[in-house]
């Protein structure tokens, strides 16, 4: 099963209340399995992207910064500050950028951080090239040739892919001790390569993917909010409230927490 990670910002209702104009564009296939999607964010105002914890990470770059989001367990709120500014990035799947970088994510969960966090060889000058291009398809062009330079030749364990892929078929609901049997890796091992792949626990990932499935079956409306809380194993509303609690929405400014409002009611 393919994960599709969901992002209330990227939505129409989303782009709406944000200001925003979002470009989102498939990568080509030899980086499909590692890279989700390149983007492209126009303002015509100073703004902010909130970003739902979904386990997935990002390279963001404008033409004044350069960073590289860690996983995150609460809504990331990132200041768009250019007046009619455009951002870029390069959206990778859960444990994707080791695939590419040799880099350990959990030090950077919940984290923000400069790509000095890779070594400086890593990504020379990309901002710099990425705002010399004259438009978005340049961007992915040059983006996907470094990318396609830097795979290195062992891909992710296939062990590992198995977990991955356990989680994202139970919607976050199977048992830890069970995916550690099946694949033949310990709990502790188990443990040890998602802090490693994805920057979280194996108990803590599936909890990101459940909650992010939840937020986006109630965006669908195809049923009530508890009734999807329920489908997904939460086992009552006040189970639901606390793990929502968890993103922090009240922490948001004012423009990303109505933003974001929204999409965190499960009240009905």
């Amino acid at each position: 099963m393919t994960y599709s990670p969901f992002q209330p910002t990227l939505t129409n209702t989303g782009q709406g209340a944000l200001g925003l104009d979002v470009l989102l564009s498939a990568p080509e296939e030899r980086l499909a399995s590692s890279v989700f999607a390149f983007v492209q964010v126009q303002v015509k105002q100073p703004t902010v992207y909130p970003i739902v914890p979904d386990g997935t990470n990002i390279l963001f770059f404008s033409p004044c910064r350069q960073s590289f989001g860690g996983t995150q367990q609460s809504i990331l709120e990132v200041p768009l500050t250019m007046a009619r500014g455009e951002y870029f990035g390069i959206w990778f799947y859960p444990g994707a950028m080791r695939r590419f970088f040799n880099v350990d994510i959990s030090e950077v969960t919940n984290q923000v951080q400069g790509l000095d966090f890779f070594s400086e060889a890593s990504l020379p000058n990309l901002g710099e090239q990425l705002y010399a291009c004259k438009n978005f398809s340049e961007r992915i062009a040059l983006c996907e040739t470094l990318l396609l330079k830097r795979v290195m030749d062992r891909p992710l364990s296939a062990k590992f892919t198995a977990a991955l892929s356990a989680i994202y078929q139970s919607y976050g609901q199977c048992s830890v001790k069970r995916m550690a049997e099946t694949i033949g890796w310990s709990h502790r091992h188990l443990n040890r390569q998602f802090l490693l792949h994805t920057g979280l626990t194996v108990k803590a990932f599936a909890q990101t993917v459940r909650m992010n499935e939840y937020l986006k079956r109630c965006y669908q409306q195809v049923s009530r909010p508890l009734h999807h809380g329920l489908d997904l194993g939460f086992y009552d509303h006040s189970h639901l409230i606390k793990t929502i609690k968890q993103h922090n929405l009240d922490g948001l400014s004012p423009t990303a927490k109505v933003a974001m409002s929204s999409f965190y009611n499960p009240s009905n």
